[in-house]
């Protein structure tokens, strides 16, 4: 029997360098772009204490100039957020965007001055994560809720607006073993970062047996990489200073440079069984690059 052919696609997120980018009308432009160049996705990271704007109320302003384009977190930082309003405000954006947001769940980057901002402590993170995942879950289902749960209670909570979709995917962010099990256990994806190929791969196997465990599966195009185009050798430079100034921020093994570099990227992680690029742009002139890439490399390199 011949397999299925995977569902390949490669969004666009917005490089963590360009600090003036993000929350402006130039960032609504290059959406504006993004969607004219037919890419799949566009996505947004979130930070308490580090420069760029908030993911979701610049996702809702996305929605309103697009009309295909999906809407990503990369990732969205779920301990701090109060699980009700949440589902709202996500349920909000989907119900603007007719179904095309695209949440991704972490715990936020492992550095002391962010974990003091959001002001939860260690120990309550992960199961403030998971209570969160359960209870937007049980509200995107419609009709009241009645939870009881560590840190919310409801009773006969309905959630208004409703989304355009009855099931949200919630996919997880995470690379050590316990973040690799929470995939499999609760997650409808894996969307990685600072992993190598080899680390992907392996990762995968994990999601793929705690999965098993749980009796349940993680399908074969829910595996998704965040790398980084670069135009020349000279643009990755600045990423590779901060990954060497910051070891738990390295993001050298998922650096493509130039047209071949990107291609050669992609392909071996999805050799490794990633099926879904969140690809950012290191360039002078960010848009060029992607009008480049998207013929020479993007088009070629997804399915149908």
């Amino acid at each position: 029997m011949q397999e299925p052919v995977l569902s390949v696609r490669v969004g666009v997120g917005w490089s963590p360098l360009d600090r003036e980018a993000t929350g402006t009308a130039r960032f609504l432009e290059v959406a504006e772009t993004l969607e004219e160049l037919a890419y799949d996705s566009i996505w947004l990271s979130d930070t308490a204490t580090r420069p760029g704007a908030a993911p979701l109320p610049l996702l809702a302003a996305v929605a309103a100039r697009t009309e295909r384009l999906k809407l990503g977190t990369s990732v969205l930082v779920v301990p701090p957020r109060q699980p009700v309003l949440l589902a709202k405000e996500l349920a909000t954006i989907d119900a603007i965007s007719d179904g095309r947001l695209l949440p991704a769940f972490g715990l936020g980057i492992d550095d002391p001055a962010e974990v003091a901002a959001l002001g939860v402590a260690r120990e309550e993170r992960t199961a403030r994560l998971e209570e969160t995942v359960a209870v937007i879950r049980e509200l995107w289902r419609g009709g009241p809720v009645s939870y009881r749960g560590r840190f919310t209670a409801l009773d006969g909570a309905v959630l208004s607006p409703r989304p355009a979709r009855d099931r949200l995917e919630i996919w997880l962010s995470g690379s050590s073993p316990a973040a690799l099990r929470r995939v499999g256990r609760i997650g409808d994806g894996w969307l990685a970062s600072r992993v190598s190929v080899e680390e992907f791969a392996r990762g995968v196997e994990s999601i793929r047996a705690a999965a098993a465990e749980s009796g349940r599966a993680v399908p074969e195009d829910h595996y998704g990489m965040i790398v980084f185009a670069a135009a020349s050798a000279a643009d990755a430079r600045p990423l590779e200073e901060l990954s060497r100034a910051r070891p738990s921020l390295d993001f050298r093994s998922s650096v493509g440079v130039g047209a071949d570099g990107v291609h050669a990227l992609l392909s071996r992680y999805r050799e490794a069984g990633a099926t879904k690029f969140v690809l950012i742009p290191l360039a002078p002139d960010p848009v060029a690059l992607l009008r480049e890439l998207k013929p020479a490399v993007v088009d070629p390199f997804e399915t149908p």
